[in-house]
């Protein structure tokens, strides 16, 4: 039998370079692969469908079957993810000295409806009781799916020439929230600090007590081809299983260290602990609470007009 020949885009990371270096390819599926900047493969996979198999934002992925057009089918394959406290900057003139006082301020994103933004407005909304109606929202960008906000929420986009790190050392806003940390604060302007500042700590905290840890991408096959080779979700799926578990087991072996962390042996014991041998779970199952509060709070910020079911978000033969 021919194997089927499909391009595929991810992001550059250990769970899915693996797959070349250890010759770990999909079942029956000639897979060529290509590393991109996820923002990029997200843009070029929601306007074109430009590849037939991707990693995907959940953000967009949640938006596209609540709209009931959906180009694609989702796999359980968390490509990213990430504890999102330490996103939550703010100016020190604003008056903000907690969480709560976030309420009723101007603050900048990069975009509504991205991942990162669901899940820290979500958290902050649940666990600190941000009303994101309060809020007067500056975003450097049109979001990548025609996202509408919430009824009540108001959002504008950044003037020409201004940018989120500017806006926030100037005071022209009062917070942000970003998931890479602003060019102000790196170069350590006096007046911008981090909501928490020791974001580690309050991570493992949030995750000790609620069991969640933020998904930020999955993995998706377009819809025709899935409808013409039904049979190659679950191949393309337990490769990247397969890659996923190959770098659980580097990451732990220390004989010689596979990533370029001086103290990895340590960092692994510290991370064992923390989360279980499991400690980037794919599958439903692994999954499902972190999933049920993602599709919450998607519906909370206009990204579905109903909560969608855990089970609407990927293909049936994957549903584990």
């Amino acid at each position: 039998m021919t194997a089927l020949k499909l391009t595929a885009a991810f992001g550059d990371y250990d769970r899915t370079r693996v797959m070349d270096i250890h010759s770990i390819y999909p079942e029956g599926i000639d897979l060529r692969i290509m590393r991109l900047v996820p923002s990029d493969i997200f843009y070029r996979m929601c306007q074109f469908q430009e590849f037939d198999v991707s990693e995907m934002s959940m953000g967009a992925h949640c938006y596209l079957l609540g709209a009931g057009k959906s180009p694609f089918v989702g796999m359980p394959a968390f490509l990213s993810r990430a504890f999102r406290h330490s996103m939550v900057y703010y100016n020190v003139d604003s008056g903000i000295l907690k969480p709560e006082d976030l309420n009723g301020k101007r603050i900048a994103i990069r975009e509504w409806g991205m991942t990162a933004v669901v899940w820290i407005v979500g958290i902050l909304g649940e666990e600190y009781g941000f009303d994101l109606r309060s809020v007067d929202w500056v975003a450097a960008k049109e979001p990548r799916v025609p996202i509408r906000m919430p009824k009540g929420a108001r959002i504008r986009l950044m003037a020409p020439g201004q940018n989120l790190s500017g806006m926030l050392k100037a005071g022209e806003v009062d917070a942000a929230l970003i998931h890479q940390a602003p060019d102000c604060f790196v170069a350590g302007a006096p007046n911008v600090r981090r909501m928490f500042p020791d974001y580690k700590a309050a991570e493992i905290e949030y995750y000790r007590r609620t069991g969640i840890h933020p998904v930020m991408h999955c993995a998706v096959l377009r819809q025709d081809w899935h409808q013409r080779e039904p049979w190659a979700l679950r191949s393309i799926y337990e490769a990247l299983l397969k890659a996923r578990q190959r770098i659980i087991e580097d990451l732990s072996d220390t004989k010689a260290l596979t990533a370029m962390i001086p103290m990895l042996p340590a960092v692994m014991e510290e991370t064992l602990a923390v989360f279980g041998e499991n400690f980037w779970p794919y599958g439903i199952k692994e999954n499902r609470k972190t999933l049920e509060k993602l599709v919450r709070y998607a519906h909370q910020q206009g990204l579905t007009p109903r909560e969608l079911s855990v089970e609407e978000l990927f293909g049936e033969s994957v549903r584990t």
